[in-house]
């Protein structure tokens, strides 16, 4: 037969038990409204998420093929133009752990170890190397 330690202590921990359940339920319902409501409020702000896709409106139509490369072509150009103007910022090369020295990839014209500052030639890393900040 059961004592009564017995009944009380499976009475606690039923109670336990049902308690995290209850817990659970609620934080489930918790995070349930909280993402409607975001939901809600990203959907007036022109963004919908609907079975796991993402899209955004906007007010502007898209560019057209040939604004689209224009606008990538100002980009790449500009690249280069920083590249250029930053020409030790960009080097590529330096000297092998042989010793031997590895070309100038990048095409400034510097040797790899023409002009290179002591940080970049004694290091033991190799490929990009930034030598000093950009301004």
């Amino acid at each position: 037969m059961a004592t009564a330690w017995d009944v009380i202590s499976s009475l606690l921990a039923l109670v336990i038990f049902l308690g995290v359940v209850y817990a659970g339920a609620k934080l489930t319902a918790l995070f349930s409204s909280s993402t409607a409501s975001t939901k809600s409020s990203l959907s007036s702000k022109g963004v919908t998420y609907a079975n796991g896709r993402l899209s955004v409106k906007t007010d502007t139509p898209a560019p057209s093929r040939e604004a689209y490369i224009a606008q990538t072509q100002h980009a790449l150009e500009r690249g280069a133009r920083r590249m250029q103007e930053h020409r030790d910022a960009f080097r590529v090369g330096g000297k092998s752990d042989a010793g031997v020295e590895v070309p100038d990839l990048a095409g400034t014209g510097v040797g790899a170890g023409a002009g290179a500052s002591a940080s970049a030639v004694d290091g033991d890393k190799k490929g990009f190397r930034r030598t000093r900040k950009l301004a």
